[in-house]
């Protein structure tokens, strides 16, 4: 075997496009599917939770495409892209053997350059990203950008949809929030949904509008902020944790006093630049002259202990009533498990709730700072 840099395996990029069902997510991949560059070959998952595989034959026949069908055997001339469907169910409730078994089938005789999956409108994407990062698809695939289309006519409406399971975990989920149907959406429309997205956490690393389903090329390929890794590091959070919010408000005073004292603005925050390594968490600090903020990055494979996590958001809850005026967080609790602290707004205590986010984990505590006065 070689050994050295030149014996490196090179990961294929993997993107994850998600959107409740009719948002448009196919006519957006056939749109990507226009612009991909003539040197590479692609292949595309499409999970219909119908049982007629419709949205990959339209696929099929978006131009110049190879499909392949349930047994794997290569269809078409050119090959440029491989269309693999899964009609039936849902790929984020089934991403056990089956799922990895037809993604490595496919990885081995299409040998893609980029795989795209589109999941059911109905689909959970944790488990899809769980599935896609295991022992054995994890060695060769990088997942790259999460998408996640949003009708921000819906978004307007709110309603069912939006409060949905579904929809709250594919947003939950994305790297990327791209508001669809900009040729239908009104002003007042796209303007909720602006507004909308900027409440989302931990917040997108990109935002886009387009209209008929145009979605760009190189929002495949949005930087990502965050690191992963191999192994686990299991850390727990100290009983002086809820320190964290006199910390936050000590920590922003003299940045904030720095700032001032040289002209600065207010401190720029997390820019991606710097990677948390496990067990060694990135501190970020930031705020106005009214409110600090205090956050904690950790990299992906750091795994926290829930009871500690209990403990410690329950004295920023109880600090609440004070300097901390709000916190918030994502927090990697298992192998494939993330959590979210909720206040009950009756008993004040705090429960850990699940959610979709699968990059990092981070906590960020806003202080009153008292810069009003």
């Amino acid at each position: 075997a070689r050994s050295g840099p030149s014996a490196c395996v090179m990961t294929i990029p993997v993107n994850i496009i998600t959107g409740v069902l009719g948002v448009g997510k196919t006519t957006a991949i056939r749109h990507l599917i226009s612009q991909r560059p003539a040197n590479e070959r692609w292949a595309i998952v499409v999970n219909e939770f119908g049982a007629l595989g419709i949205d990959g034959a339209i696929l099929d026949t978006a131009g110049g495409l190879s499909k392949v069908d349930g047994g794997g055997s290569s269809k078409g001339d050119d090959g440029g892209v491989i269309v693999r469907e899964v009609a039936g169910g849902c790929l984020c409730c089934a991403v056990a053997a089956p799922f990895t078994v037809a993604v490595t089938q496919l990885l081995r005789r299409a040998k893609p350059d980029r795989l795209i999956i589109e999941p059911s409108g109905m689909g959970h994407p944790g488990g899809l990203h769980d599935a896609l990062q295991d022992e054995h698809l994890g060695k060769v695939l990088r997942i790259a950008a999460t998408i996640a289309l949003v009708d921000m006519t819906q978004v307007a409406r709110g309603g069912a949809l939006v409060e949905s399971e579904a929809f709250r975990d594919q947003v939950q989920c994305a790297d990327v929030v791209v508001g669809a149907k900009g040729d239908v959406a009104t002003v007042a429309d796209q303007c909720r949904f602006t507004d909308w997205v900027q409440t989302l956490y931990p917040p997108k690393l990109a935002v886009h509008v387009i209209a008929r389903g145009e979605l760009r090329l190189d929002v495949l390929n949005t930087p990502l902020d965050t690191v992963g890794g191999e192994g686990l590091v299991v850390c727990k959070p100290t009983p002086t944790v809820s320190s964290h919010g006199r910390l936050a408000k000590k920590l922003a005073a003299t940045q904030l006093a720095a700032d001032e004292s040289n002209g600065a603005d207010a401190s720029p925050g997390y820019r991606g630049g710097e990677p948390a390594a496990r067990g060694a968490p990135v501190r970020v600090v930031g705020g106005t002259d009214a409110f600090a903020t205090f956050g904690l990055l950790f990299h992906r494979d750091d795994v926290f202990l829930k009871a500690s996590l209990v403990t410690a958001f329950g004295s920023l809850a109880t600090e609440a009533t004070g300097a901390v005026v709000r916190f918030k967080g994502v927090v990697r609790v298992g192998a494939k498990e993330w959590v979210a602290p909720t206040v009950d707004p009756t008993s004040g205590t705090v429960r850990l709730d699940p959610v979709a986010w699968r990059r990092d984990s981070r906590v960020e505590v806003i202080v009153d700072v008292g810069g009003g006065g």
